[in-house]
């Protein structure tokens, strides 16, 4: 272990190495092996670093059968053999926040209410920790998260130490270590004790707020969504300009938000029920409207044809309806361009026979359209290679036959 940097000082920025192999995984990336490292690779839950090799992107760092492959954007050039490393220290320091932070969280759980942790994950957005229990109480989530942040702003010291297998029954461990050899303990005294390989900070200050997000139920366990330090800080300014924004926009403070945004709710869907019911009104004088109108066939059933622009398919689905509801002895085509798209409605009312997903599936071809439906009502939609009204007579014909006009 005395290659990698980071298990001798975690706050390593930079460091210098020579190249020991070059190669190409199974899938080309460029990878190099290095004499020494202070990138941390993936593993344990905590991603890797990222930074830079003679201003060469890392873009991932991995353990490889034992080998710490450095993955590059690009090759370094073959007269390379010396190089200078730079790690990405804002995600490093980061990533030592959130997971020195969930081992504070999760000694909370398990002292406070024998919950052990069964999984870490540390994320881009969000740090989560599994659980091994089918509930946790609200009140218990504030127990647990003021327990964490009190041994933040103890400011207690975070060690490290390297035992041996038969030393680990002097420690009060949390759960045996996954490894046989090169045991690493993260300790802070009278807290927790645990076999770890990732980075922590120095003390527990230096994690900073540990915050809540959420909470869900996986299988039999609970996860725990939340945030350490900086990430925190951030979120809470980001939630605090959206309550500023609100407070602003509503004219109220902020006690009075919830409750505010509540009612607007409330108006919302009574003027969405209000405009559907004298939408339905419109619609249903507007069926009288084109049955007054419609034109008679020779088989004594009524067909009216209409096509429309920029007007939405599902008002026209409830027109197609209102129609049938009133004259069950009627054919409705119904055409319409909306933006790049034509779409289509054939329908027809109990007393017609005629089957309407067969005369709109002959003519989709035409618009290298998709759709279909029942006999009595079928829909569809495609390209604009044509007008509404093209469409609506080519629908015509597949209805009424060869007479109609083009």
């Amino acid at each position: 272990m005395k290659n990698r940097l980071y298990y001798q000082d975690a706050y390593i920025h930079t460091f210098e190495a020579e190249v020991v192999h070059r190669g190409l995984d199974e899938n080309s990336n460029h990878y190099v092996i290095l004499s020494n490292t202070a990138f941390y690779p993936t593993g344990g839950g905590q991603p890797c670093d990222l930074g830079t090799l003679n201003d060469v992107k890392v873009v991932g760092v991995e353990v490889v059968e034992g080998e710490i492959y450095h993955y590059l954007e690009k090759p370094l050039p073959d007269e390379e053999q010396h190089v200078f490393g730079v790690i990405d220290w804002d995600r490093r320091f980061d990533h030592m926040q959130q997971h020195a932070g969930q081992h504070i969280l999760s000694a909370a759980f398990q002292d406070l209410f024998g919950y052990k942790t069964v999984s870490f994950h540390l994320g881009k957005e969000s740090v989560t920790i599994d659980l091994q229990t089918p509930n946790v109480s609200k009140k218990e989530l504030e127990v647990a998260f003021q327990k964490a942040n009190e041994i933040v702003f103890h400011n207690e010291p975070i060690l490290t130490k390297w035992v041996e297998p038969d030393e680990l029954s002097h420690y009060p461990l949390r759960k045996p270590p996954k490894v046989t050899e090169d045991i690493r303990l993260v300790i802070i005294e009278g807290v927790d004790y645990n076999a770890c390989g990732g980075t922590h900070p120095r003390r527990t200050g230096e994690v900073g707020p540990i915050q809540l997000l959420g909470t869900e139920r996986m299988k039999d366990n609970v996860r725990i969504s939340f945030l350490c330090g900086w990430r925190a800080i951030k979120a809470f300014q980001s939630k605090h300009d959206i309550l500023r924004r609100l407070t602003h926009s509503f004219n109220r403070p902020e006690e009075e938000l919830y409750s505010t945004i509540e009612q607007a709710f409330h108006e919302q869907n009574r003027l969405k029920a209000e405009l559907a019911n004298v939408m339905a009104t419109l619609l249903d004088q507007e069926a009288i409207s084109l049955i007054e109108s419609a034109e008679g066939l020779e088989n004594g059933c009524k067909l009216i044809a209409r096509f429309y622009i920029d007007r939405p398919l599902q008002e026209l689905q409830q027109l197609s309806h209102s129609i049938k509801d009133h004259d069950p002895n009627t054919i409705i085509l119904l055409t319409v361009l909306n933006e790049n798209k034509l779409q289509l409605i054939a329908s027809r009312g109990k007393d017609v026979s005629q089957d309407m997903n067969k005369m709109v599936k002959s003519v989709l071809p035409l618009i290298n359209g998709r759709g279909g439906g029942k006999a009595d009502h079928a829909q569809g939609g495609g390209e604009a290679v044509m007008t509404a009204s093209a469409l609506l007579e080519h629908l015509k014909r597949a209805i009424i036959g060869k007479e109609a006009v083009l």
